[in-house]
């Protein structure tokens, strides 16, 4: 497949490590899958960032970590025991682990400042709180900075900074859900970016991330659409059960899974080349109404379909178990991976929402827009997959 619309996911960081199952079932229908590595434990990791000051007797200065990610107690334990056996597809480049502090195209500060911004926003904080209460949560609380904290020489100011601003205290919950909730938001902005740095089709495979994935993109969409209309906006990209897939995948090994990956991802790589190159079209055309959108997308399912179909019977042939959906009327629990093609660039979206944590947006200078983007051009994958979105009501 050609290196430019060659189909890569990166899946965005959660609370708990990917199983080995989801790992195995997304490299069935993407070129390579790429994940956050354990080192990667905060939103900046130690030395990750260096803030230089040529006017100051301290002319260099190296940040600690802070930020540090929500995890489950067992999250080291079941991350090594979810990756036995896949020596083979590491070596064959199909699996990546990644440390942000090794992606030379962003610069990591931008993570930080995101993360500030995002605090005050009601809801993203809100999108992440699916899961809070009244209840002390199971997940344990880092010991670490949330916002703020940046080390500079007397008299200078980091270029990091966000104005101050309130953060959002979400009622109703225990105060340990806010801090684990601002936490994730930060998180998913970071996975997002990085997904982008990598050109890849950044994939929330947990409610959390669904939901922040879509609010951000909703904030910024140049059409607002509703939770109702969200198949408008979506395209169904699987034609199989996940839950059924994963449970066979469970305990097959990942030499058949990498067997079966040869003889299904030929057939699945042409209805994922098609959808990338067409998102990235929608997604460089200027639209001036919601139903110029809508009719784009619309010309892309017609024409998706047919690929699906191949796909289908691709699946068939394999005689693997019942995978396949049950049929009936399509309602909103049954609809299965969603693809979105969003209209606004990630670092358009970063710029946004940075300016919405300044007291005014005149704070974004010359400089800031330049690191927005990256230290180099970052290309910008368009397609964003959501497997699970907590919002969706079965309408069966």
């Amino acid at each position: 497949m050609k290196k430019e619309t060659s189909n890569n996911a990166y899946i965005l960081t959660g609370d708990e490590p990917i199983k080995s199952s989801t790992i195995k079932r997304l490299l069935l229908f993407h070129n390579k899958v790429l994940f956050s590595n354990i080192k990667d434990e905060a939103i900046i990791n130690d030395n990750e960032v260096i803030e230089y000051f040529p006017n100051s007797q301290i002319t260099k200065v190296w940040w600690s970590s802070r930020g540090h990610y929500p995890r489950i107690k067992e999250y080291t334990e079941k991350y090594y025991k979810y990756l036995e056996g896949t020596e083979a597809a590491f070596k064959r480049n199909l699996l990546e682990s990644i440390e942000s502090k090794n992606i030379k195209t962003i610069d990591p500060g931008i993570h930080w400042m995101s993360h500030n911004a995002s605090l005050s926003d009601y809801d993203l904080i809100k999108s992440a709180s699916i899961d809070a209460s009244l209840l002390k949560p199971d997940i344990p609380i880092p010991n670490t900075i949330i916002k703020g904290g940046e080390i500079v020489p007397s008299g200078m100011k980091s270029k990091y900074s966000v104005e101050y601003k309130e953060s959002i205290v979400l009622p109703n919950v225990h105060d340990d859900w806010n801090t684990i909730c601002q936490l994730r938001v930060g998180r998913a902005l970071k996975s997002i970016r990085i997904a982008q740095a990598l050109n890849a089709s950044p994939v929330a495979i947990d409610n959390v991330n669904s939901n922040i994935t879509l609010t951000l993109m909703q904030k910024n969409n140049p059409f607002t659409f509703t939770n109702d209309s969200l198949m408008d906006y979506s395209i169904n990209m699987e034609v199989i059960d996940d839950k059924k897939l994963e449970s066979i995948l469970l305990d097959a090994s990942w030499d058949d899974v990498l067997k079966l990956r040869k003889e299904i991802l030929p057939t699945i790589g042409k209805t994922k080349q098609f959808l990338t190159t067409r998102s990235k079209k929608i997604s460089n055309t200027t639209y001036t109404s919601v139903e110029q959108y809508l009719e784009a997308l619309k010309e892309l399912k017609t024409d998706f379909s047919y690929l699906q179909e191949k796909e289908l019977e691709a699946w068939e042939a394999l005689r693997i178990g019942s995978i396949f959906k049950a049929g009936g009327a399509m309602g909103a629990m049954t609809l299965g991976t969603l693809a979105i093609p969003t209209l606004t660039t990630v670092p358009n979206i970063f710029l946004g929402l940075i300016s919405t944590g300044l007291v005014a947006t005149s704070a974004l200078t010359d400089e800031l827009k330049q690191l927005i983007p990256a230290k180099r051009k970052v290309k910008d994958n368009p397609l964003f997959i959501l497997e699970k979105l907590n919002i969706l009501k079965d309408d069966n």
